[in-house]
């Protein structure tokens, strides 16, 4: 049974289920303009896919892993979000994030999931903080980002996703 971690007017984060699997392979993982510019740059083979699937992804409702993101009409899984462990800055942080599947692009659900993420962050999980790690070249993120009011604080090298420019948010300015 899934558990809803955020809504919003348009969409719903939830816990992962084993049957969401399919549907993210298709739309996301194994697009390559999708995830180009996300994690390591290139689209998952279906045994990738699974590994990342069962372990990054939030399966008993935490509300501090990647989750499903669906419309909240009708179910649609449209990709995924939520936040995710990050060391990135040398200390424990949570990264937001959104990757949505091409057919949903432009239609301000990034927009949407990454204001719900940051109240999410502050008021319930507690965070002082909130980073977001996104390709330079990214700039239909770094928009939303920077729509949504987070501010561009370094520019790093990761092991396996390369350069990328951290976004900060801070509960308290």
């Amino acid at each position: 049974m899934a558990i809803d971690i955020i809504t919003t007017q348009r969409l719903v984060l939830r816990s992962a289920h084993p049957s969401d699997l399919r549907p993210l392979q298709d739309l996301v993982f194994s697009d390559p303009e999708v995830m180009r510019l996300a994690f390591e740059g290139k689209s998952l083979s279906a045994e990738e896919s699974s590994k990342f699937f069962a372990e990054s992804f939030d399966h008993d409702g935490n509300g501090k892993q990647i989750g499903v993101l669906r419309l909240r009409a009708d179910e649609t899984i449209i990709g995924f979000a939520g936040l995710l462990s990050c060391e990135a800055l040398g200390e424990r942080d949570y990264e937001i994030g959104f990757i949505l599947g091409r057919e949903f692009w432009g239609n301000g659900y990034a927009t949407e999931i990454g204001r719900a993420q940051i109240e999410y962050g502050f008021e319930v999980a507690g965070c002082e903080r909130l980073l977001a790690l996104v390709a330079p070249d990214n700039k239909p993120s770094i928009a939303v980002l920077t729509k949504i009011g987070m501010l561009p604080y370094a520019t790093i090298a990761t092991g396996n996703r390369g350069q990328r420019s951290v976004y900060l948010a801070r509960r308290h300015w």
